[in-house]
């Protein structure tokens, strides 16, 4: 069965919204400043991918029987909008309001998974009022909300979530395609994936929204002047130049969104040495190294004793005396071939990209991989400062020794 524009267009955007959904994900499992709220987010991340993944199964393969998971999570959204905003206001929604989405779900749900004829067009419209209505209500919540109550980001999170619904209200509208209505894509995974990108901003901005809001703004509208550009050229329809705009933007968003979550993975990979020197005890020296390696460098660094270095000469044991940290690239820094070729050999041995002095009697190396997008001038400052830890610490204990 070819594909109609239809289908390529909505597939696209869809596909787009899911993988933009699971990178903010597997952000949110790094990241935990507030677990109960991360935990509902999640929920709701993952319903909001069930929907575009059923979707996607149902339009290039025609099972019918998958669409009612479609409605079924399409029905549990607004609940899972509701749980999101308690988390972030801090407080209990009215128990109307809780009732009205807790039974809306379970009545369009069972409509979904038993209705004979699935969602006719008549349950299709009660849907989309119940989402709607339930938007509404939340976006309601949150601009009425006491602003003293929360803190300064905590207040700039949910003016964005708020901006995100009122985004989402008229695009989503666009997923009820029927014969009276037949729009030529449905747009509500564009504003799905601005939600993505604005919730990975907030993680790395403490900007007022504005301020965060400009760079996607713009992005946005060179977007929409390069599809035009594209229509332009291929002399395309109206109906097709709306297509052409949904797909350029979605992929545009989806590459913001995959750029934030590298930014923040290396981030928080940059930061983990920092945390495992922030919480380790320093009583110990064994204890200390072993943390370093379970926290800061998990399965990428290991302690190599005397023994296991007796294939280097007295050459290279001396250049950790005035270079404590030696890195993979440097090794022009010093006027000895014959000790730039041990290093040579040491790195290649030890699949790693810094040496490390970390004992001297006995005397003891910590070769650790950092990956070239990792490294930078504050790793090489942590590494200084856990390395004088750790000299300090062998020190103590052979002092008491």
């Amino acid at each position: 069965m070819q594909p109609t524009p239809e289908v390529i267009a909505d597939g696209f955007v869809s596909l787009a919204s899911m993988i933009g959904l699971l990178l903010l994900a597997g952000v949110l499992r790094i990241q935990r400043p507030r677990p109960d709220i991360n935990r509902r987010f999640l929920f709701a991340i993952h319903i909001t991918a069930a929907i575009m993944a059923t979707r996607l199964l149902l339009w290039f393969t025609g099972w019918e029987a998958i669409g009612r998971l479609t409605y079924i999570a399409a029905s549990i959204m607004p609940l899972a909008a509701l749980m999101v905003v308690e988390a972030l206001l801090r407080r209990h929604a009215a128990v109307a309001l809780k009732a009205w989405a807790a039974i809306g779900a379970v009545v369009f749900s069972l409509i979904g998974l038993f209705a004979t004829e699935g969602f006719a067009l008549p349950a299709l419209i009660a849907l989309a009022a119940f989402q709607a209505l339930t938007f509404i209500a939340l976006a309601v919540l949150l601009i009425r909300r006491d602003r003293g109550d929360v803190s300064p980001t905590e207040n700039t999170m949910i003016d964005s979530l708020g901006l995100s619904l009122v985004l989402i209200l008229p695009l989503a509208i666009t997923d009820f395609r029927t014969e009276m209505m037949d729009l030529p894509v449905r747009l509500s995974g564009i504003a799905v994936l601005a939600l993505c990108w604005l919730a990975l901003a907030l993680r790395r901005s403490s900007a007022a929204l504005p301020g965060i809001i400009a760079p996607v703004a713009v992005l946005v509208g060179v977007l929409l002047a390069a599809a035009l550009a594209i229509s332009a050229l291929a002399q395309l329809d109206a109906r097709a130049i709306v297509q052409v705009m949904a797909i350029v933007i979605s992929a545009g968003l989806l590459a913001a969104v995959y750029a934030q979550t590298r930014f923040i993975t290396r981030e928080a990979n940059q930061g983990a040495l920092l945390s495992a020197l922030a919480n380790s005890a320093l009583d110990d020296h064994e204890t200390f190294l072993r943390r370093l390696l379970t926290s800061a460098f998990p399965s990428a660094a290991l302690v190599i004793d005397t023994k296991s270095l007796a294939d280097f000469d007295s050459g290279f044991r001396e250049h950790f005396e005035h270079q404590p940290i030696v890195r993979s690239g440097a090794l022009n820094q010093t006027n000895t071939p014959n000790v730039a070729e041990q290093f040579e050999w040491f790195f290649r041995k030890f699949e790693s990209t810094h040496a490390m002095l970390v004992s001297r009697t006995p005397f003891q190396i910590m070769a650790i991989h950092i990956p070239a997008l990792a490294q930078s001038e504050k790793v090489e400052q942590e590494l200084k400062v856990a390395q004088k830890l750790a000299i300090l610490l062998a020190e103590r204990n052979g002092a008491d020794a």
